[in-house]
């Protein structure tokens, strides 16, 4: 699990180690790695978790981390490819230090993170999950590193599904729409927040764990036949909507029939 020890990455995990998952959690700091392996075996009875330090654009890095991972039979099960960032900025001030970074954490991390744990796999077969995100579908204004990088990883899973598919290793991809992290509480303010869960269909933000559910499909038997897809996880965000005709429908049929079928407001998100 790259990018494991915070976010999406914890939250992933924990729905592993919940499912009795042996872990091994890596990320560039130790001193994170470390309290998210104490939180787990804490939080998850029996968790199996270990951890290592890893920086996803140096390759002996995760070479390494696969190797901690796939344990004394050399044999890994699941990978997930989380790992990755992107720094804002208009097209026309970004510099070619922007570009590099987003291209070497998200392009290259998770391209060598399919590389390393696909040679771990190739006896036996196994599940690689690439986290991508909604933007990189729904193209986000002043983001252009992170969208056009997310973008490419989706096409780079689809490649890698074709290669690998006669190993038996499946190659999937999860696209989360937004789910409050440490990473967004930086990034993004009150009113942010709340504008993302209003463009949100489902009403409400989603939760690390969520995330974590889809992986757990894509690594089960349940998925077994399924490679080389993106998986929306986001609430509904990444849905193309177009014109409302809700006015035309009220002339049509009154306002007492619509207001039953219209659903409330945004501000009055679902009951669940």
């Amino acid at each position: 699990m790259t990018g494991g020890g915070t976010g999406l990455g914890y939250g992933i995990a924990t729905r592993l180690a919940q499912q009795g998952v042996a872990v091994t959690l890596a990320a560039r700091r130790v001193n994170v790695l470390e309290e998210a392996a104490r939180r787990l075996r804490s939080d998850v009875e029996g968790a199996q978790i270990a951890i290592q330090k890893c920086d996803v654009t140096e390759e002996d890095d995760i070479a390494a981390a696969v190797e901690v991972a796939s344990g004394p039979d050399g044999q890994l099960d699941i990978a997930v490819a989380n790992a990755g960032s992107g720094a804002p900025g208009p097209v026309l001030a970004l510099t070619s230090e922007h570009w590099r970074h987003a291209n070497d954490l998200n392009i290259l991390g998770t391209a060598l993170t399919i590389k390393h744990a696909a040679h771990a796999m190739k006896e036996r077969g196994g599940s690689i999950v690439a986290i991508s995100s909604s933007e990189g579908f729904k193209i986000a204004r002043y983001m252009s590193p992170y969208t056009v990088t997310k973008a490419a990883v989706e096409s780079l899973v689809r490649c890698a599904a074709l290669e690998l598919a006669p190993f038996a290793i499946r190659v999937n991809c999860i696209q989360p729409g937004f789910v409050p992290t440490e990473g967004t509480a930086l990034a993004f303010d009150g009113e942010d927040e709340k504008h993302l869960v209003e463009v949100t269909p489902l009403g409400r933000p989603g939760r690390p764990e969520e995330i974590g559910d889809a992986v757990l499909y894509f690594a089960s038997e349940s998925g077994s036949w399924v490679t080389g897809q993106v998986l929306a996880v986001d609430g509904g965000m990444v849905i193309p909507e177009g014109v409302s005709f809700e006015k035309l429908c009220r002339k049509l049929y009154g306002d007492e029939l619509m207001d039953e079928c219209v659903g409330p407001a945004q501000d009055e998100p679902p009951r669940r």
